[in-house]
């Protein structure tokens, strides 16, 4: 019953926490994407626009999302509340996943690691399929933990459509199967618990299962392989990782009280056994928790397969994905090993005092620290408030005028390839469609994410552009600062001695994004 009652009341924390203010922040400019989609007027229009948007994404937490959206007024906490439930639900299946592997204790303690994790709120507050990745991901290793325990039908098939789901939701969480793969190769031939007899046996049931897996995943095959050919257009990160990057999600400082606190309780509880012995020649506390070897391994496995496997392809394919967000499946094992190992090679309450000084140190370091900070309980999602603040001022007088630039912020606008793909300019330009924009808006034309590109399709562009400006006259520029920086050199040259371009009204928001309304000035001719 106390069991159940710290889960409770670490579910009742953990659901506070993801949906508090969650409209705190603005959208940004993925889950414009996700508003885009989500807001197509059928659900088969909403696959195929899956299926056609430059970067394929499969169309499960689309389809779930547009019907719970549904339920609510247009806005950011319709948006992601899917995404937050789903964290939520995470977290008991997590507990699930802990006491299978460990005990109930442990899961508890991981259960509440999970509910104050800063970037477990970021990805709950987020309506991208992250958090919804991480639930089927869980109940998927779940599954997968029992059925190897104790094969059944149900099981098997619960594993079977929870893990095709996963891959319906999100091609990149597709390193789960190697890690439940790997540990079934290390049950089979270094696990105390080894069973030689079955293991042909378990293997062909493996077998089967995934590839009733493959079978499910038929409809996605034509989308994935235009992924994997494709594969570069997804390298846009710069920084490739570094060995201190395996670290990405253990917080050092927390990490260094929790160790901290649990030298000196350990060390006192081993002063306080030497005294008791002499004393009494007794244990005061001889209870020490053995620990699951084969739990640790999958553990392990869970967090080092993905970033190794991500580590690799950037440094040996080129191919860099190694981001938090794309990494996320490998947090979730961090929240049960701390809890494992605290309380296996101490007694209960040395390593129970150590989890509760990281736990303290870490509520203080992140989600207090972030809501003392922003009113809010993690650091937010990228660029904060800008489109919200910088959308919303586009009905202002200051800034009306006869034509309006749009820099899209997506990488695939540089291909200049928008003009007679209706679908493809609406992926491009979603901000300018959601419900910051008050009331009928105007034509806009869609610029490219660089500017200083000099290729001939690029230059025949700005030459149309060109051409635009002075039949207008006047004209509203949104884009970021760093765009603004390239731009207004090229029309101080365009501009050619005949007059200026001036700036008459601006705004900046927060964070990059600019807005300008510039007016011709021609320049005044000397009389004659």
């Amino acid at each position: 019953m106390s069991s159940l009652l710290l889960l409770i009341l670490a579910l009742v924390l953990c659901a506070f926490l993801r949906f508090y203010q969650l409209d705190g922040y603005g959208l940004w400019s993925d889950e414009f994407v996700t508003l885009m989609i989500v807001s197509s007027k059928s659900y088969q229009e909403l696959i195929q626009t899956c299926f056609e948007v430059p970067q394929p994404m499969p169309p499960f937490y689309f389809l779930a999302n547009k019907w719970i959206y549904g339920f609510f007024p247009p806005g950011e906490a319709g948006l992601r509340a899917l995404s937050a439930a789903g964290s939520v639900l995470t977290g008991y299946l997590l507990f699930a996943v802990g006491r299978a592997l460990f005990s109930a204790e442990i899961a508890l303690w991981g259960t509440l690691l999970f509910a104050v994790n800063s970037t477990q709120i970021v990805y709950a507050q987020n309506a991208r399929p992250y958090a919804i990745c991480l639930l089927l991901s869980t109940i998927s290793m779940f599954c997968f933990i029992q059925w190897r325990r104790q094969p059944s039908w149900p099981l098997a098939l619960a594993y079977v459509m929870t893990t095709a789901l996963l891959f319906y939701t999100h091609y990149v969480f597709f390193p789960l199967l190697l890690i439940q793969g790997a540990y079934l190769v290390y049950c089979m031939n270094w696990s105390r618990a080894r069973r030689p007899g079955q293991n042909a046996l378990q293997c062909k049931s493996w077998l089967k299962l995934q590839a009733g897996v493959a079978v499910l995943l038929v409809p996605l095959y034509p989308q994935l392989w235009r992924v994997v050919h494709a594969r570069h257009s997804l390298n846009w990160e710069s920084k490739y990782p570094a060995a201190k990057n395996f670290l990405l999600f253990l917080d050092p400082r927390p990490l260094l009280w929790g160790v901290a606190a649990w030298l000196v309780l350990d060390t006192t509880a081993r002063l306080m056994k030497r005294f008791w012995r002499h004393r009494q020649n007794g244990d005061p506390n001889p209870e020490r928790r053995s620990l699951d070897r084969g739990g640790l391994v999958l553990l392990v496995l869970w967090y080092l397969l993905p970033l190794g496997l991500f580590f690799l392809l950037a440094h040996g394919n080129g191919l860099n994905l190694f981001v938090e967000r794309y990494l996320t499946l490998a947090s979730l094992p961090v929240f049960l090993t701390l809890p494992a190992l605290a309380l296996a090679f101490s007694p209960r309450w040395v390593g129970r005092g150590a989890l509760l000084a990281y736990w303290l140190s870490y509520v203080y370091c992140a989600p207090a620290g972030f809501f003392a900070q922003k009113g809010q309980f993690s650091q937010g999602v990228p660029g904060g408030n800008e489109w919200r603040e910088t959308l919303e001022q586009l009905g202002s007088p200051n800034l009306q005028s006869s034509l309006f630039l749009f820099q899209s912020p997506f990488i695939e606008s540089n291909r200049l390839d928008f003009a007679d793909k209706p679908k493809l300019a609406e992926y491009l330009s979603a901000p300018l469609h959601s419900f910051y924009v008050k009331g009928p808006f105007r034509a806009f034309v869609l610029l490219p994410v660089h500017w200083w590109i000099e290729n001939p399709p690029h230059q025949q562009f700005k030459s149309e552009i060109q051409s635009r400006l002075m039949a207008h006259r006047d004209f509203t520029l949104l884009a970021t600062q760093e765009f603004w920086d390239r731009f207004e050199p090229w029309l101080v040259r365009q501009a050619e001695g005949k007059g200026e371009w001036r700036v008459i009204s601006s705004f900046r928001s927060s964070g990059a994004l600019r807005l300008k309304r510039l007016e011709w000035i021609p320049r005044q001719m000397p009389p004659s």
